[in-house]
């Protein structure tokens, strides 16, 4: 998924999965409740609804005569809070299923379409800022930026509803309902840093081989914030389906509970090293990071893959041309080139350049980027890092999220 810029009159919540729809029953409920049965051991999930009422008084968006609820709203827009009853009538509703799946907590937002952004920003105003949340919506997509917009639609079909027409361009996957399931399942669907993705088909791999010797002490065990760097380095990249790490030493690495791939050949380098992680990976595509970067950003390492396409190579490229090698996204294609490279004698990363397919993603000073070589560094490092955490921590006593959103 490529990164989108953000429209600026959009309100930006990658918290948040927002689901529409082609058509009615098209198992876009049952897809949100798959999703919200996966996602709940490890964080709570929230469940929205939102119902676009295009007139006061008018027809029912899903057609037919309805059941009344638009009509009797009587303000801007009402938001409800989905209880259980154990009454028969009504524990079918779209939002009774999301709680039944395990949601902590179900919203229903009913909305004139010429009040949508304040009714969403009301309703978000009562919800926790970290909370991940599933929401159904077509029309939601116009005032919110979400982590994932996905569309179910009927396969075969061309048949939309009009609320989907003004916002399917912006949808980031099409999910092809074939009446028994989709072709794209919910299992493809994961969380990272607190945001909705699609899980990459790709593997990560990190780099630990190197010798330290600037460092005076292994690199990839230097304390950052409680654990040894390259577990930290590791649980970023947990949203990968298959995480490697490139080391000659695999006890070393023993706790972290991942393969380790040793060189195919001793003492040849970072080279040796991409050619053997590649090589053993279970995917085509691998992005690759060095052990002494403590801190990955997310929209950066997706921009590098969805350049992928057609390539053997992408890069971070500075304006004077500098690239970063240990920091990209590396093709199976490259393994043959890697081995004839050392087969020559060559050492270098920065060969294989010359004879693949290459793209570059440019860049210049990025702020979440910190390569740690040396003990001055790895010092200045943590302590920016105590200075940003004061920061946040004060911002986070004096702002809530009602403050940002102010409901009428």
């Amino acid at each position: 998924m490529k990164k989108k810029m953000m429209e600026p009159h959009l309100i930006s919540c990658p918290n948040i999965l927002l689901i529409g729809s082609a058509d009615r029953n098209l198992g876009k409920t049952e897809f949100v409740c798959e999703l919200i049965r996966r996602h709940i051991a490890t964080h709570p999930v929230i469940g929205v609804k939102i119902t676009s009422i295009r007139e006061r008084n008018g027809c029912c968006p899903r057609g037919g005569q309805g059941c009344g609820l638009c009509n009797a709203l009587e303000g801007d827009y009402l938001i409800t809070e989905e209880i259980l009853t154990g009454k028969n009538e009504d524990e079918d509703k779209d939002t009774a299923r999301m709680l039944r799946a395990g949601a902590s907590q179900v919203f229903w937002l009913k909305v004139l379409h010429e009040h949508l952004e304040s009714g969403v920003k009301a309703l978000l105003a009562r919800l926790p800022q970290d909370a991940l949340i599933v929401c159904e919506s077509n029309s939601a997509r116009a005032v919110l930026e979400p982590g994932l917009f996905l569309v179910v639609r009927q396969a075969g079909s061309n048949a939309m509803k009009s609320s989907l027409k003004a916002v399917v361009e912006h949808a980031d996957r099409l999910l092809d309902f074939d009446g028994q399931g989709w072709d794209f399942e919910p299992c493809r669907i994961t969380v990272a840093n607190g945001r909705w993705i699609v899980r990459p088909d790709a593997s990560a791999v990190i780099l630990a081989g190197g010798k330290s010797m600037r460092m005076h002490e292994d690199k990839s065990l230097l304390e950052i914030r409680g654990q040894p760097m390259i577990d930290h380095i590791a649980e970023q990249l947990a949203f990968f389906p298959e995480c490697l790490i490139g080391a000659n030493e695999p006890e070393k690495y023993a706790f972290l509970n991942l393969p380790v791939v040793p060189d195919q050949e001793p003492d040849q380098g970072p080279l040796m090293g991409i050619l053997s992680c590649v090589d053993r990976a279970a995917f085509d595509l691998c992005f690759v990071t060095g052990c002494d970067i403590p801190e990955l950003d997310l929209d950066f390492i997706m921009d590098l893959l969805a350049r992928a396409k057609g390539k053997d190579i992408v890069l971070p490229r500075y304006s004077n041309g500098r690239v970063e090698p240990m920091l990209g996204v590396y093709r199976k294609t490259v393994v043959p080139v890697a081995r004839a490279i050392l087969r020559r004698g060559g050492r270098r990363v920065v060969e294989l350049l010359e004879h693949l397919e290459v793209d570059y993603l440019p860049i210049e000073r990025l702020a979440w980027y910190s390569n740690l070589n040396t003990q001055e560094e790895y010092q200045q490092w943590r302590s920016q890092q105590d200075s940003r955490q004061q920061d946040k921590t004060g911002r986070r006593d004096s702002t809530t999220r009602k403050d940002s959103f102010d409901e009428p």
